[in-house]
């Protein structure tokens, strides 16, 4: 019975290693550092909408961004018709692309891009400091995981730490299967991280060891020399003839140093 458990553990956790394998895990902006910085952009865990009209005679392109930086996209209406109108579930970055005649406002869609989802792996790096009064640079954020017509796609998002004001997007451009964004927020002021104690220094350690070395030798030596010969006082050294000729064995040490310096032939004198 116990045998027939234990396979059916071991395959049961098998089994749940290799789903969760294949689960894509939501990024966490809610806590996260950098450099020794710490960050949280859960303010920003909504839907952004930018738009970019062009004109192209005869009609007018509208091109249409909906970002999360923190969770994939939701929408109001999820019914079948609606689901042929957004990206794919888990994405975070979704383009859309509508086109109509000038004057008439019947749009179709042209194309829809997932820009950002399922696999983020996201990116995250600091550039330099502007001045000496900033902690770091922005936080550059670079999502992956989404394609196109086979082609690879990204979004790389600059936050710029900006400490008063609204969040907004400043700039954004799409070329070479990459969306760029540039977006000022107070989440983007990060907050330094205090040094841990880093505890004693290899030399202090060192220094403790021997202490406790010999501790453990004069200790043990002591006690043994106790109860076996009935030592007291000094003789309970340990070895304690050689501890005697320390102070010799040293002078004789230092004399050969000091005669090696004066003659520079190795402590030899001149006959």
């Amino acid at each position: 019975m116990w045998k027939f458990t234990s396979i059916f553990l071991f395959a049961f956790a098998i089994l749940a290693i290799l789903a969760l394998g294949q689960t894509s895990f939501a990024f966490d902006c809610s806590e996260f550092e950098v450099d020794r910085i710490k960050f949280n952009l859960q303010s920003l865990n909504k839907t952004e909408k930018i738009t970019q009209e062009e004109k192209t005679p005869p009609t007018i392109t509208d091109t249409e961004y909906h970002i999360n930086p923190c969770a994939p996209l939701t929408y109001d209406n999820d019914d079948d018709e609606s689901k042929k109108n957004h990206c794919d579930n888990n994405t975070y970055i979704c383009q859309i692309k509508t086109n109509y005649l000038e004057g008439r406002k019947d749009p179709r869609i042209i194309s829809i891009k997932q820009i950002a989802g399922g696999e983020l792996n996201p990116e995250l790096a600091l550039g330099p400091a502007l001045n000496n009064d900033d902690m770091h640079g922005h936080l550059s954020m670079i999502y992956h995981g989404a394609s196109y017509n086979d082609e690879p796609q990204q979004a790389n998002i600059t936050f710029i730490c900006k400490k008063q004001g609204d969040n907004k997007i400043t700039k954004y451009n799409y070329k070479e299967n990459t969306l760029f964004i540039e977006w000022e927020t107070q989440a983007a002021c990060g907050e330094k991280i205090p040094e841990e104690d880093k505890g004693m220094s290899g030399f202090t350690k060192f220094i403790l060891t021997l202490i406790f070395i010999g501790l453990c030798y004069f200790g043990i030596g002591a006690a043994y020399k106790y109860h076996a010969y009935k030592a007291h006082g000094w003789d309970l050294l340990p070895h304690l003839d050689f501890w005697r000729d320390v102070p010799y064995l040293v002078s004789d040490v230092f004399k050969y140093i000091v005669n090696s310096f004066r003659t520079g032939r190795g402590g030899y004198s001149r006959v």
